[in-house]
């Protein structure tokens, strides 16, 4: 299935979920117009949440399937 943002997205920054050496997705932040662009604070900060985020989805695997 094909994904779109939405319409009025003018900026977008996407960090890779990655743990444990293996990819679990991307995250991706939009901005609208009138925002400014994302600058490289930013990006430091979308790797943070994507990692904790990743963390957090690799953890969470063996509760999903069933496993204590």
């Amino acid at each position: 299935a094909s994904r779109q943002w939405p319409a009025d997205t003018a900026h977008a920054l996407c960090a890779v979920l990655r743990s444990r050496g293996r990819t679990l997705g991307v995250v991706t932040f939009l901005r609208a117009p009138g925002r400014a662009p994302f600058e490289r604070p930013d990006t430091a900060h979308a790797e943070d949440v994507a990692a904790r985020i990743a963390t957090a989805l690799d953890l969470a695997a063996p509760t999903r399937a069933g496993r204590p």
